[in-house]
Formats: structure tokens, sequence, C-alpha cells
């Protein structure tokens, strides 16, 4: 009776000891893993970024949207004249702003006589107006955001977005900017569309806006 007894009493520690052996196992090599939304979110966004191809997206958006989008800009002339009357009018009429309070920018397309020619730019008049052609390094978001067809949602992260802007500058100094600098001279006819930030203001007899040439054809 009494080995009875204590084969009964001693069942319980069996049982617990089975209990956290089982725990530690389970601790340690878990059937299955709680994964919360947001590190689901983060995790996709990571693969996201390492595919992203920034070369190969801005060359197909190069090609089958900007290139259409330049050829059918706004006209710089009628954006010069309200520039030259009230800047900031002309920008709440004419440009296309980046955020709230952020850079306003005018995408449109020119044509006017080449009246100087400068180490990084063209001087060039349009009825009366004078801006100015970039013809050196380019850098900044002009291309990028100014021309409208790009959104932040378009990659994945903040930095493949500023890919984007690198990318579309390279490819301006790359493709466009050569034959402007090859072919211009004093008193030259130059055909763009282009890029340019909006100024706060007018002042002295400067060039009202300086473009970045998205294209360019330039005739003696």
């Amino acid at each position: 009776m009494s080995a009875l007894s204590s084969a009964s009493a001693s069942r319980p520690w069996g049982w617990l000891l089975f209990a956290l052996v089982t725990a530690v196992l389970l601790i340690a090599y878990p059937p299955f893993k709680f994964v919360s939304k947001r590190a689901a979110a983060e995790s996709a966004t990571v693969a996201a970024s390492q595919n992203f191809d920034a070369p190969g997206f801005v060359s197909k958006f190069w090609t089958e949207q900007l290139m259409p989008a330049a050829t059918a800009a706004p006209d710089a002339a009628p954006i010069l004249a309200d520039l030259r009357r009230d800047p900031i009018a002309a920008t709440n009429t004419h440009a296309r702003r980046v955020g709230l309070g952020n850079a306003a920018y005018y995408f449109a397309r020119g044509m006017g006589t080449v009246t100087a020619v400068e180490r990084n730019r063209l001087l060039v008049e349009i009825d009366g107006a004078t801006v100015a052609v970039r013809t050196g390094p380019v850098f900044g978001n002009a291309v990028r955001d100014g021309c409208g067809l790009l959104e932040v949602n378009d990659a994945p992260g903040l930095a493949e977005f500023n890919a984007l802007s690198a990318e579309l500058n390279r490819i301006v100094e790359d493709r466009v900017l050569p034959a402007i600098r090859d072919g211009a001279a004093v008193g030259s006819r130059i055909v763009f569309a282009g890029c340019a930030e909006a100024p706060e203001s007018i002042q002295g007899d400067g060039p009202l806006l300086t473009f970045i040439p998205v294209r360019a054809e330039v005739t003696p």
C-alpha cells in the first residue's frame, strides 16, 4: 500500500517535469512565429528597395512619359509675361507646388535666340524676356518634381525616390546637354522643353527662370 502511495505521489512531479521540458522546447523551437503588421510592412519595404531598379525605371519613364509630356508642355512665353508682371501670381497660376509651402516648379517649352554663352548656361531671349538654359552639371530635384509626372509613392522609399532624381539628372547631362554645348553660339536659335524652379521675386536684369532642359535643339 505504501509503495502505491509513493508512486501516486511521484506522478505530479513527473507531469511537472514533462511540462517544463515541453515549454523549454517550444520556446527554443517555436512551431510558428508571430509577426506584427508593422514588421511585415517593413520587411516588404526592404525587399522592394533591394529589388528597385532606378536606372531601368527612369529609362522607361524618360521614353514613355517624359518625352511625350515635354512635347505638349505649356508655352513659356505667357508664363514669362506673367512673371514680369507678378511673380507670385504667375507661380499660383502656372507652377506646380511640391508639398505644402515648399518649392514650386514650371514645366514649359520655349523657342528663342541665344544672347550669351556662359560657362554653365545659355542666356536665351524669348519674346523680349530672358531665361537661362542650363548646360553645366545638373543637381537637385527640378526635373523629378517639376515635370509633375512622378510621386513619392512611385518608389519604395525616400532613398529610392532621390535615386530617381540622380538618374534623371544623369540622363540630362548625357543625352541633352552635349548637343547644346556643342551647337550653341550667340545668335543661334534654340527650341527646348524643361523644368525651372519658380522664383519668389524678380530682382535686377537677370534671367527670369533657369531651365534644366529635357529636350533641346539648336540651329544656327
